[in-house]
């Protein structure tokens, strides 16, 4: 798994941010590898956003985002400034999520 995290801080209009993102979101929902995604907006910084995307592999979150539609596409950047980062699973917990051994970021046995 892998996870792309893009910190999002408004400087234009939030209801622009999120109608864009709606957009984008509709595209990727269609790419293979996409598991989910989230638009979170802090509660302490309303300008802040994080949209987290879950992807299967590096190389499907690579082929969507240079589709020719995404990339020719309207932009969050155009009403924010972007702080992207790719992730792994360090630890992910949760009743449903199961027990994971640290570092691999894949389900193990509890020692």
């Amino acid at each position: 798994m892998v996870f792309f995290v893009n910190k999002l801080t408004l400087n234009g209009p939030a209801e622009e941010l999120e109608r864009i993102y709606g957009a984008v979101a509709d595209f990727m929902s269609g790419q293979p590898g996409l598991v989910g995604y989230t638009l979170l907006r802090s509660t302490t910084r309303p300008e802040v956003y994080l949209n987290v995307a879950e992807w299967t592999d590096l190389a499907s979150f690579d082929r969507a985002r240079t589709q020719e539609r995404f990339a020719g596409g309207e932009r969050v950047t155009a009403v924010s400034s972007g702080e992207r980062h790719l992730c792994e699973v360090v630890f992910r917990g949760g009743p449903s999520a199961g027990t994971l051994t640290p570092g691999t970021g894949a389900p193990g046995v509890a020692g």
